[in-house]
């Protein structure tokens, strides 16, 4: 596999220039339906996150002909006038504190960071968790004067735009391995590698049993995601969606579930819950894909399963030197004693 070079590229806007984002307006005058308005305006700057968008039109930034349009879901109509500034991306991490974390390592140098994310930390601050996250963690080591700002693409994870050091992310409640950068060009680096699709990431899930999982060999699921039109907490398989594409094997069966590993070849949010319930196969304790919160092993005992049962198992990059790392996450120990309950930990796990 030929690996992408990894050094800084600068990409221009369609017509706006950097140093003037704040101060120059958008104006578009729209020929023909164009559907809602928070789509369009991330399709037509694809720079800045969606999310972002989402917040600047509820706080009326954006205006239809000259009334401010408070809704995301707006429809767009031939013969609207659409204006609006640039919205500020200033680094929020600029208001963070450091908190030093003794944190599982399983790589780190000067340049980059992987650590073995445990169950239940947050990867950056967000609704509810204002502090004490992974990223947190990597301003006390590295301090505020290194931190990597924001730039470009978040490397596959849909969210990470905005959060210096971070180039993927991980659920709250998934553990294992999670890959940082400490400088600028590392984190150009990574991202590179991560548009590129050379970084490999494999994930080890134990869902429902299903006929439609392979009985030998691998599954490559290939299936657009986009965000559920109703639900905005879950994702879902569009033919207009973002390209997802899973590999999944089955390691094991028993008990009615099956051990799954996931090689994960973009990194779209909820992915690999999306891609095996779509399957019927929801992963075991992710009722928002209709997993079930509690099973019974073998001996007819409740198990209880509060979180997604899914671990991002191995990583491998490069290094901003040309070196290839590869790292495994242990398993957590409730991930561990599911595997034990419903005797999976008997299949091959190398």
């Amino acid at each position: 596999m030929v690996q992408p070079r990894c050094k800084t590229s600068g990409g221009a806007g369609k017509s706006i220039e950097k140093s003037e984002r704040l101060r120059v307006a958008i104006k578009v005058e729209i020929t023909e339906n164009k559907g809602r308005l928070d789509r369009f305006l991330t399709i037509l700057r694809p720079d800045i996150p969606r999310s972002r968008w989402e917040s600047w039109i509820k706080a009326g930034k954006v205006t239809i002909s000259g009334i401010p349009a408070f809704k995301n879901g707006q429809a767009l109509k031939a013969g609207d006038v659409l204006e609006t500034d640039l919205p500020d991306l200033a680094p929020p991490a600029a208001h963070l504190l450091p908190e030093p974390m003794d944190l599982p390592t399983l790589f780190e140098d000067n340049r980059l960071w992987i650590i073995n994310k445990p169950v239940g930390l947050v990867a950056h601050p967000g609704p509810g968790h204002p502090s004490g996250t992974v990223l947190n963690a990597l301003l006390a080591r590295i301090g505020s004067a290194g931190l990597p700002g924001e730039n470009g693409d978040d490397g596959g994870e849909d969210e990470t735009q905005l959060w210096p050091g971070l180039v993927h992310r991980l659920d709250r409640y998934t553990s294992g391995c999670l890959a940082m950068a400490k400088d600028e060009e590392a984190k150009t680096c990574l991202q590179t590698q991560f548009k590129a699709r050379t970084v490999e990431k494999t994930y080890l899930a134990i869902a429902r049993q299903s006929r439609k999982l392979p009985e030998v060999g691998s599954l490559l699921i290939d299936a657009p995601i986009a965000r559920h039109r109703v639900d905005r907490a879950k994702m879902t398989i569009q033919s207009k969606g973002r390209q997802a594409r899973t590999r999944i094997r089955t390691l094991g069966r028993s008990g009615g579930l099956a051990l799954v590993s996931c090689d994960l070849l973009t990194g779209r949010t909820h992915q690999i819950r999306v891609h095996l319930a779509s399957l019927g196969a929801p992963l075991l304790g992710d009722p928002l894909y209709g997993g079930a919160s509690a099973w019974q092993d073998l001996e007819g005992n409740p198990i209880e399963c509060p979180h997604p049962a899914l671990h991002a198992w191995k990583l491998a990059l490069n290094h901003p030197n040309g070196e290839r790392i590869s790292v495994m996450a242990d398993m957590p120990d409730t991930f561990r004693s599911l595997l034990s309950a419903f005797e999976l930990e008997r299949f091959n796990l190398n």
